[in-house]
């Protein structure tokens, strides 16, 4: 009986160990499958990881216009404006019809300023002043001329002269016309510098050729119209042409000098005033030299007989 029961333990301690060992088998081969399995789904996500183009991407770039270089133009090297040349010309650059094998670079610059000078300078002339050789560059002027009954002997020749210098302003240029006598001023508008077009300086003309020789010399009310004329922008004439063969002193217009240049000081410190004097004596042309010095004008004197 001791026997059986050794024998039916040892039988039991078996088969304990044999499920001890099978289940040890299994726990490895499951191990085995499972670190196979962790080992294949890394790549797996790496793979998953890099970026791929789209399918809509991928058409965009097939389909996408393919660029087409530049086509070449031939040079129109028949027509009388353009020159084989081995450097690049500019589309400003114009060609005479000689050729430019044998010209230097920098005489076609010199002549280049050359013609820019001269255009500069016809510009300058094609709006300068004359009046009795007394010259200005400036757009907006204003003749202020004596008629009292001591110019009657050469009014007729300063009115002509007037008309030329009207006749050459241009159309960009602005003037106005005073005349003093008879006690009193004439005017040529309504205080408005007037614009030089073709229509005004035609009634300017008329203006001119109605003024007689007649009363006596108001010089200072004459100036004082003048220096307050103003254009539509409220500015005033930048030069004045005052013409006169000599004032008539009184106790009320003594010191004339002073009191235009309070006039320019106050209305228009910035307008020249050229004077001319027809045969002036000492005192007048001293005064008129003044008026022109304080204002930074110049002085014509006229003693012999106009051209």
């Amino acid at each position: 009986m001791v026997h059986g029961i050794f024998r039916t333990t040892r039988y039991g301690s078996v088969t304990f160990w044999a499920w001890v060992a099978s289940i040890a088998v299994h726990l490895i081969v499951l191990l085995v499958f499972g670190v196979m399995k962790f080992s294949q789904s890394v790549p797996l996500k790496l793979q998953n990881a890099i970026p791929m183009a789209s399918v809509t991407a991928v058409k965009k770039i097939i389909n996408a216009m393919p660029v087409v270089s530049k086509p070449k133009i031939k040079r129109d090297t028949q027509s009388p404006f353009v020159k084989k040349v081995n450097h690049p010309v500019s589309a400003e650059t114009v060609f005479e019809t000689e050729s430019l094998a044998a010209v230097n670079i920098d005489d076609l610059a010199e002549t280049r300023d050359s013609r820019d000078d001269t255009l500069a300078a016809e510009l300058v002339i094609s709006h300068r002043i004359e009046f009795f050789g007394s010259y200005s560059d400036e757009r907006k002027v204003c003749f202020v001329v004596d008629s009292s009954g001591s110019m009657k002997g050469v009014l007729g020749q300063v009115k002509n002269k007037l008309k030329k210098s009207i006749q050459s302003l241009q159309a960009d240029q602005y003037f106005y016309i005073i005349f003093f006598g008879s006690d009193r001023l004439f005017e040529s508008g309504n205080g408005r510098l007037i614009r030089a077009s073709a229509q005004a300086k035609a009634k300017a003309y008329d203006f001119i050729d109605g003024m007689e020789a007649a009363g006596k010399t108001n010089a200072i009310v004459a100036l004082e119209r003048a220096v307050k004329i103003r254009d539509n922008s409220g500015f005033g004439a930048a030069v004045i042409y005052f013409l006169t063969d000599g004032f008539e002193l009184t106790n009320k217009n003594n010191g004339i000098v002073w009191k235009i240049t309070q006039l320019l000081n106050q209305y228009a410190a910035k307008t020249k005033i050229n004077t001319i004097g027809f045969w002036p004596d000492r005192n007048d042309r001293t005064m008129l030299q003044a008026i022109a010095r304080q204002s930074g004008g110049e002085f014509v004197m006229i003693n012999e007989e106009i051209n």
